[in-house]
């Protein structure tokens, strides 16, 4: 894997030594803290069912006692974990990388009541403590040194070597009167807040008077993500700890627990996903963004799930000082019962909004359009519809059928007919009809000719000239990849087609292989562009061009999955210049396991190279692919007949 640009000053690619040296401390520091977790939780299970907490929350099943006791911190721990550990595995050639990765660990370590109880048990105050110690040395160093692994100012690295002496100072040694256990509220705030500020004001310096642009989004990023944790800190530990008391209530001290848990685990979750999407987003480290995501919707999934859970133990606990008779089953079996109607509803929505808001994802790729799940049959019961007769099925489609028949002129046409279940919805009937209207008024030879369009009977139909050859899809089927200048031949008429169709106003945001159809009646076959079906009109606005349908995900522009209402012809620029790359290397450009991961591709993964797959092909050829499908639009050809003088250019 080639190194980012952004981290060639931190690899380790020609220093072996130094990077075997820094895995070596990465694997000794992980593998302490874990053994200092297992040999302490061994015990701590044991003995769950007499702790406090489980009297305090009244009766309530043991398994839920468990995953509010335990559940969170190991989320905690996973969230943070799991995203280190992705960091070492993609980037252990670079020094910050393994950095990032070990302060992500011992971090999510640090934050964990676990730990904090780890560091006050007799026997383990210095192991317990070296964990807390590394945690806040590494939140401190890394917002020193993000993102590019330089202090700045420069002087800030000889505090460095006070900071480590600070933390180890108030941590391990549990007899001195400087222990952060025994040194009193205050000044164990000073000790670890004031640090925390500092590398809080070391980053804002950097971000106004070092930072480039692209480094001031990843520190707004990281900036937001470490807000969590310290604001946190500020609200339950600072304020809270220091002006409520609830001596007298334990039901409100055990409420105020469940509370600083549940906001404990979007507050410190915060950390880890913003610095991971900061990375992701301007390629640091060369970490893919759907890792991020994916993490994030689990991460996220889970903390849903133990959210319901605390608030089941809230609920019990309230319920049982309101009433004295024992009614926590009844409480927990109405509450699970609503808690089940309701998570599913929740976690979509809360996918949604990761993608929204993080991803800027704003179609719901999720909803499956109902002309994909129609698979009813048309109306028609006969060989006839209007003066049309002899209809013969030769293609279906996800909205329509489509039938061979022989006009009052006794001429062969093609009579697109609307699937029933279809018709009987207004939107799709006036999409349908509209696709007619407009592909009426178009006159082109690389276009597809409408005749006729009506209605009978319930049935909506468009008639077309019928095109004697097979579409381009098939031909890729059979032939798997198709030479240059069999792709410039083919694709010379589509240019033509949408650089006229734009200039009448359109933009067709549908270009893919079996929209272009091959009429072989000609010699050569004409290239036949078809199925305007939510073709926008340019200025235009109308409910018939947003009904879910924005073209098809292999080949969407970036901005059609951003702002379906705000393209233009460049997002058919782009379109074609995927479906170019894959007629030339017989592969789509962005191949993922999913739809999200794919939308993702389009968003943020650079166009690939054509010629890693098809190594003969010109240098120029391939550049004018990465053009045509770059990720901002101004960047693309303003017209397709200039994409395909460009790819013919040697």
């Amino acid at each position: 894997m080639s190194t980012s640009p952004i981290t060639n000053e931190t690899s380790l690619k020609n220093r072996p030594g130094l990077r075997w040296t820094l895995i070596g401390v990465w694997v000794v520091v992980v593998a302490f803290t874990a053994m200092v977790l297992g040999t302490v939780l061994s015990p701590q299970f044991a003995d769950f069912q007499n702790t406090s907490i489980s009297r305090a929350l009244l009766e309530i099943p043991a398994l839920l006692q468990f995953v509010i006791e335990y559940g969170i911190d190991l989320l905690l721990i996973f969230g943070f974990s799991v995203i280190g550990v992705v960091l070492i595995v993609r980037r252990s050639d670079d020094w910050f990388a393994i950095f990032t990765s070990l302060f992500l660990v011992t971090f999510g370590v640090r934050v964990t009541n676990l730990a904090n109880t780890i560091a006050v048990m007799p026997g383990y105050e210095r192991s317990g403590g070296l964990i807390l110690a590394m945690g806040d040395i590494g939140i401190v160093l890394f917002s020193m040194l993000f993102p590019n692994g330089k202090f700045v100012p420069r002087w800030m690295k000889f505090i460095v070597p006070l900071l480590v002496i600070t933390m180890l100072g108030i941590y391990i040694f549990p007899n001195a009167p400087f222990f952060w256990n025994t040194m009193g509220r205050n000044g164990y705030l000073l000790a670890t807040t004031g640090w925390y500020l500092v590398g809080i004001l070391s980053a804002v310096y950097r971000y106004f008077r070092n930072a480039t642009l692209a480094q001031k989004q990843q520190i707004r990023w990281a900036f937001i993500g470490t807000m969590g944790p310290f604001a946190w800190f500020l609200i339950f530990q600072v304020l809270l700890g220091s002006f409520l008391t609830f001596e007298d209530s334990i039901p409100l001290a055990a409420g105020l627990q469940l509370v600083s848990r549940l906001a404990g685990i979007f507050m410190f979750l915060m950390l880890p996903l913003f610095i991971t999407i900061s990375i992701a987003s301007a390629r640091l480290f060369d970490i893919d963004l759907l890792i991020n995501r994916s993490l994030v919707y689990g991460i996220l999934t889970v903390g849903l799930g133990l959210t319901f859970a605390l608030a089941l133990g809230l609920i019990s606990i309230v319920f049982k000082n309101l009433h004295r008779s024992d009614q926590s089953f009844m409480v927990a079996t109405i509450f699970s019962v609503a808690a089940g109607a309701l998570f599913q509803p929740a976690r979509k929505k809360l996918q949604r909004f990761v993608d929204s808001f993080f991803y800027h994802i704003k179609i719901d790729y999720q909803k499956t359009p109902a002309e994909i799940r129609a698979e009813s049959p048309t109306i028609i019961t006969g060989t006839t519809l209007s003066s049309y007769h002899d209809l013969k099925l030769i293609g279906r489609g996800g909205m329509a059928e489509v039938y061979s028949a022989t006009s009052p002129k006794n001429r062969s046409v093609a009579v697109k007919v609307l699937k029933a279940e279809l018709a009987a919805e207004e939107q799709f009937r006036k999409r349908f009809m509209r696709e007619a209207q407009v592909v009426s008024g178009l006159e082109h030879p690389n276009i597809v000719q409408v005749l006729d369009f009506g209605d009978e009977n319930g049935a909506y139909y468009i008639v077309m000239e019928l095109l004697s050859g097979p579409d381009l899809n098939a031909l890729l089927k059979q032939e798997k990849r198709l030479t240059l200048s069999q792709t410039v031949g083919v694709l010379s008429g589509v240019a033509d087609a949408l650089d006229y169709a734009h200039g009448q106003g359109l933009v067709h945001r549908d270009i893919k292989p079996s929209n272009v159809m091959l009429d072989s009646s000609t010699i050569p076959a004409r290239s036949v562009l078809t199925d305007f079906g939510i073709a926008k009109i340019t200025g235009a606005h109308t409910r018939i061009t947003n009904t879910g349908m924005l073209g098809t995900f292999d080949y969407i522009a970036p901005e059609q999955i951003q702002a379906s209402a705000e393209v233009d012809g460049r997002a058919d620029m782009y379109a074609l210049g995927v479906m170019t790359y894959q007629m030339l290397t017989g592969t789509l450009p962005f191949e993922r396991p999913n739809t999200g991961a794919l939308l993702l591709a389009h968003l943020n993964a650079p166009p690939p190279d054509a010629r890693e797959s098809l190594h003969e092909l010109p240098r120029s050829t391939a550049r004018a692919i990465q053009q045509a499908m770059a990720k901002k639009p101004a960047d693309r050809f303003s017209t397709a007949s200039q994409f395909i003088s460009a790819l013919e250019v040697v």
